[in-house]
C-alpha cells in the first residue's frame, strides 16, 4: 500500500510549501506493479517530495483509473494531462506545475532509492547527478554492466560540453529555476535525449553548475519491451541530428558522436554497454 506521511500533511494544512522537491513522472502506459513500484518510490522518499504524475491523451483507461486510485489515496501525489504533445510536453506540464524550487525525472519503468532525492538535496547546484544501478526486466537481477558511479573528477576530464551531457545521467535533481531559464526540455528535438541530454547540454551552455552524487540511487530496469530507447535506431538518430543541428555541431566532431550514439539505440542498453566493453578490449574504438 502507498502510505502517506502525516508531516507532509500537518505542513500542508499550515498552507505553506511542504515540499523540498519535486519529482515528475510521465507515464504514457506502463505495466501496472512497474508504475505502482516507481511512483511508491517517489512518494516514499526520505524527506518531502510532491509526485506529479503526467499522462498524455492516449493513456489506456485502466492505467488512468489506477493513476486516480493512488491520486485520491496521496495527497502529495498529483496526476495531470500534458500540456502539449508528446514526451518533453510532459515533462515540462510537470516542471511548470511543481510547486518545489527543484524538480526531478523518473522513468515509470524505473525507481529511486528512498534517500535519492535527500542525498541530491545537500548540494545547491543547478544540476545534481547520481549513479544508478541496472536492472533486468524482473527488477531483481543486477546488470552489472551499466551501474556507473558519477564523479565530479571524470565530468571535468570530458573534453566537450556534448561529453559532459552524455556523461551526467538519472537521477537528475534540478533547480527549477535554472530549467525554465534554459527554455524547459525542448519539445522540438524529438523522443530521443531531450531531458537528459540536450536539457543538460543547454543548462551546461548557459553556466549552470554541476555536482555529482556517487551512490547508486536510481535503479534502471533494462528490458526489451515498450521504452524510447528502444524505438528504431534510424528514428533515434533522427532525433539525435536535431539536437546536433540545434548545438551546432557539424563535420567530424558531428559523424563520431553520431556514431557513438548510435551503437545503443534500438536494443537494450546492457546488451550495447557489452558490446562497447568487448570493443574496447579488443582495441577497437
Amino acid at each position: 500500500m502507498l502510505r502517506r506521511r502525516p508531516c507532509w500533511l500537518a505542513a500542508a494544512a499550515s498552507g505553506g510549501n511542504p515540499y523540498e522537491a519535486t519529482i515528475v513522472i510521465p507515464v504514457l502506459n506502463q505495466r501496472r506493479p512497474w508504475l505502482d513500484q516507481c511512483i511508491r518510490s517517489a512518494l516514499n522518499q526520505t524527506v518531502r517530495v510532491e509526485t506529479i504524475v503526467v499522462t498524455s491523451p492516449r493513456t489506456h483507461r485502466v492505467t488512468a483509473r489506477r493513476l486516480a486510485e493512488l491520486e485520491r489515496r496521496n495527497r502529495s501525489l498529483r496526476v495531470r494531462q500534458e500540456e502539449g504533445v508528446g514526451f518533453a510536453a510532459a515533462l515540462n506540464t510537470g516542471i511548470r506545475a511543481a510547486a518545489a524550487a527543484r524538480v526531478g525525472f523518473l522513468l515509470s519503468d524505473d525507481w529511486l532509492d528512498p534517500r535519492a532525492v535527500e542525498a541530491c538535496l545537500a548540494s545547491d547546484a543547478d544540476i545534481v547527478s547520481t549513479g544508478l544501478r541496472g536492472y533486468a526486466a524482473d527488477g531483481v537481477s543486477i546488470l552489472e554492466d551499466i551501474g556507473r558511479v558519477p564523479t565530479l573528477a571524470e565530468f571535468h576530464r570530458q573534453p566537450t560540453r556534448e561529453r559532459q551531457a552524455s556523461y551526467l545521467q538519472h537521477f537528475f535533481l534540478l533547480r527549477r529555476r535554472a530549467v525554465l531559464d534554459a527554455g524547459g526540455v525542448d519539445e522540438a528535438v524529438g523522443l530521443t535525449g531531450p531531458d537528459d541530454f540536450d536539457l543538460v547540454w543547454t543548462m551546461l551552455d548557459r553556466g549552470a553548475s554541476v555536482s555529482t552524487i556517487g551512490e547508486q540511487l536510481y535503479n534502471y530496469r533494462d528490458h526489451a519491451g515498450e521504452r524510447l530507447s528502444l524505438r528504431s535506431a534510424e528514428a533515434q538518430v533522427r532525433d539525435l541530428c536535431r539536437i546536433l543541428d540545434k548545438h551546432g555541431i557539424e563535420g567530424a566532431e558531428r559523424d563520431e558522436i553520431i556514431a557513438w550514439h548510435a551503437s545503443a539505440y534500438g536494443r537494450p542498453f546492457h546488451v550495447a554497454v557489452a558490446e562497447r566493453r568487448d570493443r574496447a578490449a579488443l582495441g577497437f574504438a
